[in-house]
């Protein structure tokens, strides 16, 4: 036991004191001082993986159709390019994953004797998984981000109705609210107004914006701006009727989760709870029954 105790304290205490001493040595290079040319410590994933996955899909890339190339760029411009993937990369990942997912659910099924017809379907399942999961985690992450972003909307639209009634541009409102802002919108934000100040018209940065995310609540607010700027409408009246359109859209969406909260509740219910009461309630009754059967039989 207290060699176990050891062993642990010390594979938990390595890697932390680790990741501390890196965080610590990015912070000194990252502080002004003598004009060196240093770059942050990257770690296992950025130095071999990346790279690994980069190469391996270079070669796929060549034989990717163009608008399949095109469509996995947009999703992952709609995930936000997690871990900072590139096609060539995730392209790789494709290929990687059933590679290692089949052989090690090949392994798992032989192991254990479940009879033909289950260790049927679990290659099956294994099989799909390998091929699709990258694709089921990548579409995971983009529900999720666009979830973030319908519900964070409301409030930055709210902040930037106060910031141009308070005297302040359109473009400035933006900033504050990317400066003030995290999560998915912040950055949206931040990235248009990159764009902006590289050169790009505020209209396109703005509709480009809307195309990356995908969510139909931005959109609408972006088309909004748009058509208001067009016809000379004031930003602050443009923005006030868009923070209730938009808290109106967040709360008949909640109507609609609350509506359909019965449904979903129905399997738990029928599968897992119920069984439990019947036993519970029945149980006594049936073990009283079975008592007067044997009773009454003999």
């Amino acid at each position: 036991m207290a060699f176990v105790t050891v062993s642990l304290l010390v594979a938990i205490g390595l890697p932390v004191r680790l990741l501390s001493g890196a965080g610590r040595l990015n912070g000194y290079l990252s502080s002004p001082g003598p004009a060196v040319a240093a770059r942050p410590i990257r770690g296992f994933l950025e130095r071999v993986v990346l790279p690994a996955l980069g190469a391996l899909g270079g070669l796929l890339s060549k034989a990717t159709p163009a608008g399949m190339a095109q469509r996995i760029r947009q999703r992952l411009d709609m995930a936000g390019n997690p871990r900072s993937l590139r096609l060539a990369e995730y392209l790789g990942l494709r290929a990687l994953s059933p590679a290692v997912v089949i052989p090690l659910g090949l392994i798992g099924v032989a192991r254990v004797d479940l009879g033909w017809v289950v260790e049927g379907l679990a290659l099956v399942l294994v099989i799909g998984v390998g091929i699709w999961l990258p694709d089921i985690v990548l579409q995971r992450v983009i529900e999720a981000r666009q979830t973030a972003i319908r519900r964070t909307l409301p409030d930055a639209v709210d902040l930037m109705v106060i910031s141009v009634e308070a005297g302040i541009g359109l473009e400035g409102a933006m900033q504050r609210v990317a400066e003030r802002g995290q999560g998915p919108l912040a950055e949206e934000l931040r990235r248009a107004l990159e764009q902006i100040r590289l050169g790009r018209s505020r209209a396109d940065a703005l509709r480009e914006m809307g195309q990356r995310t995908q969510v139909q609540d931005l959109m609408s607010f972006v088309a909004a701006i748009q058509q208001g700027e067009t016809m000379g409408v004031s930003i602050a009246k443009v923005l006030r009727t868009q923070a209730d359109a938009v808290r109106r859209r967040r709360s008949e969406r909640a109507r609609d989760s609350a509506a359909k909260l019965p449904v979903k509740l129905l399997f738990p219910l029928v599968f897992f709870i119920f069984p439990a009461l019947f036993v519970v309630i029945l149980g006594p009754a049936a073990i009283r029954f079975s008592a007067l059967f044997k009773v009454l039989g003999k």
